[in-house]
């Protein structure tokens, strides 16, 4: 590896999944209300916060305000997930 890879970690470095696991355990009250009041299963929960975790690892050298970022994020694959899951109306 050479210098410049150490001085400017890419996507998904290891410093950035600790940074994204401090996030989220502050946040887990916050979280945890999200996902009653948008009455999302475990499993469905479970996947939902993988897809969004892994995307904030990526991008989160990126992000202006992790906190705001995580739970709108959160509460936007919640509303995603409920459209998907409404009957079509006729």
């Amino acid at each position: 590896m050479n210098d410049f890879h150490k001085a400017h970690p890419g996507p998904g470095s290891p410093e950035a999944v600790e940074a994204v696991t401090a996030v989220v355990s502050s946040l887990a009250t916050d979280i945890d209300a999200i996902l009653a009041r948008f009455h999302v299963s475990e499993r469905d929960a479970a996947d939902l916060l993988r897809e969004i975790l892994l995307l904030a690892i990526y991008r989160w050298d990126q992000i202006a305000n992790h906190e705001v970022w995580l739970l709108a994020t959160l509460r936007r694959a919640c509303v995603r997930r409920l459209l998907q899951q409404a009957p079509p109306e006729v």
